[in-house]
């Protein structure tokens, strides 16, 4: 652990990428909203220093300035340095094995959404986990096929600060428009940032909008769907 960098080496930068992200976000009032969470600065600090990534990023930056960012009234939540009285954890706490700094680099998980659908930058052999891409390119998992997906335009494939911009410029209702059920925003609303939506029957066993609306839903923890996800291809619920 002596080869990690300290928080000031983190934290004090030449081009701190805080004011750009800050600007980018400021521009979601005409596309997707984006609520910026606060974040107590020893709680910033310790997110950027668990992630060892300095603040010339976006990554770094959203650890050290913001709690986490609620993309589209919540749908998407971006993790930042953690807002623990609304459930969000923080970067760090979202990757424990990041603790541990032994062998290949994780996959970094860096948001999900309501669904449990998960973003993720790819570690270094993604291949090995079942994913494609190259390291350093992120990575959505869909829930309703359980597969991952290499998220990308035709000019480029996405990393961490393409994604964001993707979230604020974009268009989530095109991404989303199978998945979405009328009164969802309602729904959303009124869930913890550490909860997403069950739905019975599961939802990879559904086929389209008209299905997920009419089928039972409930809240449940975010990690509980990870973990059902995880079951569901293990059965092969969904994936034939």
């Amino acid at each position: 652990m002596s080869d990690l960098r300290s928080i000031a080496e983190l934290k004090d930068v030449a081009d701190p990428a805080w004011p750009e992200l800050r600007e980018l976000l400021g521009r979601a009032d005409g596309h997707q909203t984006a609520e910026i969470l606060p974040v107590a600065p020893e709680a910033g600090e310790k997110a950027l220093h668990g992630i060892q990534v300095s603040a010339g990023s976006f990554l770094g930056a959203l650890a050290l300035h913001t709690g986490g960012v609620l993309v589209d009234h919540g749908w998407v939540r971006v993790l930042g340095g953690g807002s623990p009285e609304l459930g969000l954890p923080s970067l760090a706490e979202a990757n424990p094995a990041l603790a541990e700094r032994r062998g290949p680099a994780p996959a970094l998980l860096v948001g999900y959404d309501v669904l449990g659908g998960r973003f993720e930058i790819n570690g270094s052999d993604p291949a090995r986990d079942g994913r494609p891409g190259e390291p350093g390119q992120l990575c959505y998992f869909q829930p309703e096929n359980l597969e991952w997906k290499l998220l990308e335009t035709p000019q480029r494939v996405f990393g961490h600060s393409m994604w964001l911009r993707f979230l604020i410029l974009g268009n989530l209702t095109d991404f989303y428009w199978t998945l979405r059920w009328p009164g969802w925003q309602d729904d959303v609303a009124a869930l913890r940032h550490d909860q997403g939506m069950s739905f019975y029957p599961p939802l990879p066993t559904l086929d389209g909008a008209d299905e997920i609306a009419a089928a039972d839903r409930r809240p449940v923890p975010v990690s509980e769907l990870f973990s059902l996800y995880e079951e569901y291809r293990t059965a092969g619920i969904g994936t034939g």
